[in-house]
């Protein structure tokens, strides 16, 4: 098996310049890297990423925490927050580790993974994750604000509380006042910040945010989103007079548009709804089409990946950066 010294020897180059050619350390000249791939094609030479890794102190992996619901299938969001992280990464010679398993609310079952820095999706309040990666002095950025928001943390988020008094505002200039929101599960961040929002609305308008009913996602009666959907609206659609629906994601739409076929409520005549997330083609689809938020998902995976790098590069980087989202008006809202 040929080794990085016979590559060296055969290109006439060091074996730094090699090692160089393959991690992206420094960069080194065209022609010299062109002959150093040429001759390890030639010879059959492949680095081995745990001796350069061992070389270099690092392992040139990010790790992505993104655990998937029990229905085990990425949602659109979830896989244009990855292409952002990939595409980013990338580009400085990182791979990604995607780490999609359920986390475990005790910490002694947290383990360290071989990972030079870490992407995390939904914190929750006051997350003893965030505090754990700091202990192990593991970089670390959030998709997701942090709760208590800290100066020292990382982070990318769309304005959830602004999108959701955005939504609200929507809904009551259309003459909406009773409300059904089903939103995430109590313990994330995204959940309070929405519910701000939504009441900030309301209170400006002089309307009573008692129109509201707030419901959340609870994964020990939820089997899954469409689930969470559909029950609420089984539950709840002769207990309150609701005029719109306010939901988490897409996904759940969909649970609440099986009920409404099931129930005979016609949508939007009887019941207006708007998914706070945007996948396009299950929007499009959707009959009628749905109205939601669109939270640039790429987007927030990119700058979580570029804010990332920096920190890998510098620990002391702190930045918080906030991402544009956008109401996309379809055909699942009327006005009454």
């Amino acid at each position: 098996m040929a080794t990085i010294d016979d590559v060296a020897k055969l290109a006439g180059v060091s074996k730094g310049t090699v090692s160089s050619v393959f991690s992206k350390k420094r960069p080194i000249s065209q022609p010299v890297t062109d002959r150093v791939l040429s001759v390890a094609k030639e010879l059959g030479y492949f680095p081995n990423h745990i001796a350069r890794s061992l070389a270099i102190k690092k392992t040139m992996i990010v790790g992505l925490k993104m655990p998937i619901s029990k229905e085990g299938s990425t949602t659109q969001f979830e896989i244009q927050m990855l292409n952002g992280v990939i595409k980013e990464c990338t580009k400085h010679g990182y791979r990604i580790l995607l780490d999609t398993l359920p986390e475990h609310e005790d910490l002694t079952q947290f383990s360290s993974d071989p990972v030079d820095g870490v992407i995390m999706l939904n914190p929750r309040k006051h997350d003893q994750r965030i505090e754990r990666f700091e202990q192990m002095r593991i970089p670390l950025v959030l998709v997701g604000r942090p709760d208590p928001l800290e100066s020292s943390i990382s982070y990318v988020d769309n304005d959830n509380e602004q999108l959701a008094y955005e939504v609200g505002s929507y809904l009551l200039t259309q003459g909406h006042r009773s409300i059904l929101f089903l939103n995430a599960s109590a313990n994330m961040t995204v959940s309070a910040d929405r519910v701000n929002g939504l009441r900030k609305a309301y209170e400006e308008r002089g309307v009573s945010y008692d129109n509201v009913h707030v419901m959340n996602f609870v994964r020990q009666q939820h089997a899954t989103p469409m689930d969470y959907g559909y029950m609420s609206i089984l539950e709840m659609h002769e207990q309150i007079p609701f005029t719109a629906v306010v939901s988490d994601t897409d996904r759940v739409a969909l649970g609440i548009l099986r009920a409404t076929r099931e129930l005979g409520i016609h949508v939007p005549r009887d019941l207006s709804i708007v998914a706070l997330s945007n996948d396009v083609r299950l929007a499009e689809e959707m009959s009628p089409k749905l109205t939601s938020v669109e939270l640039s998902a790429e987007t927030l995976g990119a700058e979580a990946g570029r804010i990332l790098i920096q920190k890998m590069k510098d620990p002391s980087t702190v930045e918080q950066l906030i991402v544009d989202a956008q109401l996309i008006v379809r055909e699942s809202t009327r006005s009454l």
